[in-house]
């Protein structure tokens, strides 16, 4: 019997790094993991450890994602892990680029709780997870990065201060 047994994770950037390594902790501790990821090979290989199921989703596609949270019957965690760091100063940084990184790392982290919250609250339960780094609190980080971090810091803030069922479902910061 492990932490986590019988609780549901939904779990972003599934396929490596962080994501792959949350996936296959959560799975060890008896989670249903439902792992996601844009990169199709690499997340077949989560699919032979028991306890991961797999799914290809583009964050950054709304109609995806909604289609995703509607086939999801229930959920006790949602782990937003996707991200993306630019390097360089702000004139190393092409709007692009910034597009990008705001798109991943922010937009999708807004999609994905907008989507899975009501199912969260219609359970009265529910963790939601935002991976950031440390990195953009570094001296001579990314302005990109840096930027992105105080938008992350408020999504999690307003996810669970700004709703007004979080006194009545004791979300926490």
């Amino acid at each position: 019997m492990g932490r986590l047994d019988g609780k549901v994770i939904i779990l972003t950037a599934a396929a490596q790094g962080i994501g792959q390594a949350a996936a296959l902790a959560f799975a060890r501790e008896g989670a249903k993991v439902i792992a996601t990821d844009i990169n199709e090979s690499k997340l077949q290989e989560l699919e032979k450890y028991p306890g991961i199921q797999t799914r290809v989703l583009d964050v950054t596609k709304m109609k995806q994602i909604d289609q995703f949270a509607n086939e999801v019957e229930r959920l006790d965690v949602l782990f937003n892990v996707a991200g993306f760091v630019h390097h360089g100063t702000v004139l190393d940084c092409e709007e692009k680029d910034w597009d990008f990184s705001m798109n991943l790392n922010v937009r999708s982290m807004y999609l994905m709780i907008k989507a899975f919250l009501p199912k969260m609250l219609a359970q009265k339960s529910g963790n939601i997870i935002n991976m950031s780094s440390v990195a953009s609190s570094v001296k001579g980080g990314s302005v990109s990065f840096r930027g992105l971090r105080c938008s992350y810091t408020h999504i999690i803030k307003s996810s669970a201060f700004g709703n007004r069922h979080s006194r009545d479902y004791n979300f926490k910061y």
